[in-house]
């Protein structure tokens, strides 16, 4: 080979690979979940869409730390993509703790209709507070991990100790249904549950398998006191710095239905799991679920007094509940 033949190559290698973009993207969702088979599509579609210019690297597990911690990196810009709970981007973002709010929501379709009406305006929150919003995503409906027996009525909450998600409402939340909170990131609460520091958790189904959380615990009740919507976001610093075609194919949200259906569509089979695994699975009776949402106002009350803009996002998701029930 000629050396100005090799000089020409090395030329293209090096203007190709000055070309691919990295982005690392972080969640706490574990290997082998809906969550990290969606995270890998919207890497292969990237890729795709991109011709090879924008790639993923994906740190699943909480590798990256806590949600918390990967929020705060995604916001400085050392972390590019972030997926998980409204209620860790909220850390940042206070108002998005409205959908965290115990009882807020009564079923998937009313949810995902005040979701889609709040696309918007939280997408300008989001960039305010230095994130871009991609699409939804779905943790799914809590319940309550606990040992030694079945939540029931919410007097079976009263002395418990309980983890607690690093969100205020969360937090608050226990406080109202007489519970004692306590702030514990994702990689520490197997641990915690099987030394007793907690007695139980508040997470979905699916969450409680992933993290492997069911094996702390000997009962699970089906509660359904929070549905817990989650988001992708880009970190705005970083994406600022992208070419135009980068930030297109960054900001496509086709995989959002199939996010969110992957992981609806394994509640019933993890619940069935549950039992499989000698676990007791319980559910709220409709005066139980009521007992519950008697107790949910104070903590209402305490987010739109927190933070400004509180109330007026509380008041869009209840006008938007309103138009979904008129229109049923």
């Amino acid at each position: 080979m000629s050396m100005r033949l090799l000089l020409t190559v090395c030329l293209f290698s090096f203007a190709a690979q000055a070309q691919t973009i990295i982005a690392k993207v972080g969640s706490v969702a574990p290997e082998g979940t809906p969550w990290a088979e969606w995270i890998e599509g919207i890497k292969a579609r990237m890729d795709k869409d991109t011709g090879g210019k924008l790639k993923l690297k994906i740190f699943l597990g909480g590798k990256l730390g806590g949600e918390k911690e990967m929020v705060e990196e995604t916001k400085n810009g050392n972390l590019h993509l972030f997926g998980g709970s409204t209620g860790s981007v909220a850390t940042w973002v206070p108002e998005l703790n409205v959908l965290e709010l115990p009882f807020i929501f009564t079923s998937d379709a009313e949810a995902d209709f005040v979701l889609d009406k709040l696309r918007e305006k939280v997408a300008k929150l989001l960039e305010a507070k230095g994130f871009v919003m991609v699409m939804w995503a779905e943790n799914g409906w809590h319940g309550y991990g606990v040992k030694g027996k079945c939540i029931e009525k919410v007097e079976d909450m009263k002395g418990l100790k309980m983890r607690s998600q690093e969100s205020y409402v969360h937090i608050e939340t226990y406080k109202a249904f007489g519970a004692s909170p306590v702030e514990m990131a994702v990689p520490e609460v197997l641990g915690a549950l099987q030394t007793g520091t907690v007695d139980g958790y508040s997470n979905t189904p699916l969450f409680s398998f992933a993290t492997s959380w069911y094996n702390g615990i000997t009962h699970y009740s089906y509660t359904k006191h929070i549905y817990q919507p989650a988001l992708m976001v880009v970190s705005k610093k970083w994406f600022d710095q992208q070419t135009d075609d980068i930030k297109k194919a960054l900001l496509v949200r086709t995989d959002e239905k199939a996010g969110v259906e992957g992981v609806r569509g394994l509640t019933d089979p993890l619940l069935d799991n549950f039992k499989a695994a000698g676990k007791t699975v319980c559910t709220l009776t409709p005066e139980a679920s009521k007992g519950f949402a008697s107790k949910v106002k104070p903590v209402w009350d305490a987010f739109a007094k927190k933070a400004p803009g509180n109330k007026a996002i509380l008041d869009a998701v209840l006008a938007a509940k309103k138009e979904f029930a008129a229109k049923k």
